[in-house]
């Protein structure tokens, strides 16, 4: 078989891999010692750059064009996200954490959920490299959440646009001059809630359409991080 489907048995058994990994992984992370999980923090995040390095170096050598393989879409912005969060301390430690916690790790789980690698077999290359740097951009952010280290707060809600708005713009652009769809700004992904906006919006509205459900997810977020801090701080 050349191809996988969204949630085929290979794909349903990774994600229900993924969940079990990911939950001992963030149980382990508050059982050891503060130093021992920072510096494990900054070896996954160092191993999803190699990782994703790797891959780009695999699709080249085939014969591809390094232009397709730039990391920036929004997954991949979230390996540099993270590495400044594991890198750094305090405020901006939790800065970063928490773009990538709200922001990055719901277009993790998005691309887990939805994967547009299902055009290689399952078990090729490309789909195992795609699924484990997404799984550890969707770990780290909640492991420096059960670290701690993050305070997902209102005030803060800003932080994700001020992100966006220094991002999205230069890649729109790139994507309009080299006919790219990075961060999907052109067009959605098959099968997946992006192609719902698309089919509801139309194209002329499309990425109002992206802003409305960026802001939808942030809201919805802040709500449950509030909620649960009221909650646990009594």
């Amino acid at each position: 078989m050349d191809t996988f489907t969204h949630f085929c048995p290979e794909h349903t058994g990774m994600l229900i891999a993924i969940a079990v990994l990911t939950v001992s992984g963030l149980i382990l992370m508050r059982k050891v010692n503060s130093n021992t999980a920072v510096n494990t923090l900054r070896i996954l995040s160092v191993a999803v750059l190699i990782g994703e390095a790797v891959q780009d170096f695999l699709l080249v050598s085939e014969g591809g064009d390094i232009m397709d393989f730039l990391p920036l879409h929004l997954c991949n912005l979230g390996i540099f996200l993270n590495l400044l969060a594991s890198f750094t301390k305090g405020r901006t430690q939790s800065f970063f954490a928490e773009i990538s916690l709200v922001l990055i790790m719901p277009g993790s789980a998005g691309a887990l959920l939805f994967p547009d690698w299902t055009y290689r077999p399952f078990w090729s290359y490309l789909p195992l490299l795609c699924f484990f740097t997404h799984s550890l951009t969707f770990f780290i952010p909640l492991a420096f959440l059960a670290l701690r280290r993050v305070c997902v707060s209102f005030r803060h809600f800003l932080y994700s646009y001020l992100f966006l708005a220094l991002t999205v713009p230069p890649i729109y652009l790139l994507d309009k001059k080299f006919g790219q769809n990075y961060m999907f700004l052109m067009y959605p992904p098959s099968d997946s809630p992006l192609e719902w906006i698309h089919n509801i919006t139309g194209a002329q509205f499309y990425i109002p359409g992206l802003l409305v459900l960026v802001t939808a997810v942030l809201l919805f977020e802040y709500l449950i991080y509030e909620g649960a801090r009221k909650v646990f701080s009594r």
